[in-house]
């Protein structure tokens, strides 16, 4: 597990420490404090500098390049259709030059995990056979440097993607090739993808983790009898996501699409289909009290804290919500060895304030002001 996190020059954060974390973590804070941008530096260091993440975190934020007409850079084949993502936002001050980057290290431990991000010269080879790199050539001559060091090794991993000639980045120059391993971590946004679930729910259908499903929707409604994904021609889009899931109800004739349930139906839904994935890593959850009713925090927080013990999970979520961390106390016991914290981020200071199980039960107690 993640003891303790260092972030250095990524997005708003030029530096910035988080200690004392433990299995289940609740980062609190006012808007634009940085939460958000906490939970994707650690969904980096966790994926070990996936490229795809990556990719992911600036899709999810929108973070996109304008397409460069022809007359702008005077090279008539400048012309970028396609969709380029704006990789500016990474980099602590919005700039994207030779020299940008990042690090996010979990610690300070020089055996623990850490992660480097930066813009520098494209290589004028392939690192493997000394033939020239055409794709790095015909861009902006400029790639962005991943170097990831596992933790207990001095080797690292590295890997480089192509910037284009206007800087961006593009789709093609991922490598796909790249697979999930075991454990991978899941970040799960305020608007989980449907598409995404179903391809989840494939691996665990008719596993005991689907009754861990099943248990999770029963918190919120006890007549759902069965949970399952109807056949679908391709890709869902966003407007039909949630029509991927059905579930039965008892006194029901006919399944319904669980988005006939609800918004708290479907995020409960995520939430425990996403932690069975990430066994042994990290689950990442975004305003993770979306839709659910005050009432509901509670068999939640029991689902999300029996489900990091099960599957050896640590977790890490953002609220703004009051009756969240009220909820998250009475999963507490009190011991100070921080099986569950809350991390308050406080915009333009370089350290988190750490609560632990006492001092949370303590505050929900006498309705204490952590947010």
């Amino acid at each position: 597990m993640i003891s303790s996190l260092q972030i250095l020059g990524y997005r708003g954060f030029e530096r910035f420490e988080m200690a004392g974390l433990g299995r289940v973590n609740l980062l609190v804070g006012r808007n634009n404090s940085g939460k958000t941008s906490v939970l994707e530096a650690i969904h980096l260091l966790s994926s070990g500098g996936n490229p795809e993440v990556l990719w992911d975190i600036l899709w999810r934020r929108g973070e996109r390049l304008r397409p460069m007409p022809p007359s702008a850079s005077g090279d008539p084949t400048a012309w970028q259709p396609a969709t380029e993502l704006d990789v500016s936002h990474l980099f602590f001050g919005h700039t994207s030059e030779p020299g940008s980057k990042f690090r996010i290290l979990a610690g300070d431990d020089p055996f623990e995990p850490r992660l480097e991000c930066a813009i520098t010269p494209a290589p004028r080879t392939r690192e493997n056979d000394g033939t020239p790199y055409a794709d790095f050539l015909k861009g902006s001559g400029f790639v962005l440097k991943l170097e990831f060091r596992p933790p207990m090794d001095l080797s690292s991993l590295t890997r480089t993607i192509a910037l284009s000639i206007g800087g961006g980045l593009r789709a093609e120059a991922i490598d796909r090739r790249i697979r999930s391993r075991p454990g991978q971590p899941q970040f799960i946004s305020a608007e989980s993808s449907g598409e995404e679930l179903a391809a989840m729910w494939n691996r665990i259908a008719l596993t005991p983790s689907e009754d861990l499903v099943l248990k999770a929707l029963q918190f919120l409604d006890a007549g759902i009898e069965r949970v399952a994904v109807q056949a679908g021609n391709g890709a869902y889009s966003p407007a039909q996501a949630r029509s991927a899931f059905i579930v039965k109800r008892k006194g029901w004739d006919q399944p319904v699409p669980i988005g006939s349930m609800g918004d708290g139906m479907w995020r409960m839904l995520a939430l425990a289909i996403a932690i069975t994935q990430c066994k042994g890593g990290v689950l990442l959850v975004d305003e993770i009290d979306t839709g659910l009713h005050y009432t509901a925090m509670s068999q939640m927080w029991n689902l999300i804290q029996n489900a990091a013990r099960d599957f050896n999970v640590q977790v890490f979520a953002t609220t703004h919500s009051y009756d969240c961390i009220h909820s998250l106390a009475k999963i507490c016991t009190g011991d100070s060895s921080a099986s569950v914290t809350v991390q308050r981020v406080e915009q333009s200071k370089n350290r988190a304030v750490p609560y632990d199980e006492s001092e949370i039960i303590a505050a929900a107690e006498r309705d204490i002001e952590v947010l």
